[in-house]
């Protein structure tokens, strides 16, 4: 079942109103970091806007010059900069594309998002700035004449997850419904049967059992 459009543009409205309003703890990460998938950490304290660190709410165009570490996760002008709410499929896991042939799940990923990215032109603003070289951001891109925050797109399309903390919250709720409408109607990576999901994974919950959102529904 397809999410309507009138249901998406209102939970990407919610997800960004989310976003302004929660402010997620530091990630520490190195100054240089490896090609890894790293998870998205829910707020510990869900204060105002006023409470996000570099929030000046200016959207910039994404940068040309970006070098694409995974689907959530880029690096630019020596800057790190992470999707926030969206998890990536990780690296080092695999999926069936065809009979005997396997593809490493991260890999597919990074590559359409890079596809996505390409032709949606997203514009982006940092949220918070982790530290000097690592700041969590979030994007918004226009398919059409309807704008859709990004990370929303690419989990509606199968070619990412709503992020979750290590106790099993969503970051961003809206997202589940998202992920939840590209499930049942198998976009993206969810055409694939043995598809490794990741929260479940970084959960140690074994593979394809979706995240509890924060009421602890299914």
């Amino acid at each position: 079942m397809r999410i309507s459009t009138i249901m998406l543009v209102a939970i990407v409205a919610g997800s960004l109103a989310y976003a302004y309003a929660a402010v997620v703890p530091p990630i520490h990460t190195p100054a240089q970091p490896g090609p890894l998938a790293i998870q998205a950490q829910v707020p510990g304290d869900r204060d105002t806007a006023a409470s996000v660190q570099g929030g000046t709410n200016k959207f910039v165009p994404f940068p040309s010059t970006a070098q694409f570490e995974t689907a959530d996760s880029w690096i630019a002008d020596g800057k790190r900069y992470r999707l926030y709410g969206l998890q990536a499929c990780l690296r080092g896991t695999s999926i069936t594309i065809a009979p005997g042939a396997k593809r490493d799940c991260g890999e597919l990923n990074l590559i359409m998002a890079q596809a996505i990215i390409r032709d949606s032109k997203p514009v982006c603003t940092t949220i918070r700035e982790i530290d000097a070289n690592n700041l969590l951001v979030i994007c918004r891109t226009t398919t059409g004449k309807t704008g859709y925050d990004l990370a929303t797109y690419m989990i509606a399309q199968g070619w990412g997850f709503a992020a979750v903390s290590s106790s099993g919250e969503l970051a961003v709720p809206g997202y589940r419904l998202v992920e939840q409408g590209a499930r049942e109607a198998r976009e993206g990576l969810w055409a694939y049967s043995d598809l490794p999901h990741p929260a479940s994974i970084l959960l140690g919950q074994g593979k394809q059992q979706p995240p509890k959102n924060v009421a602890g529904e299914q």
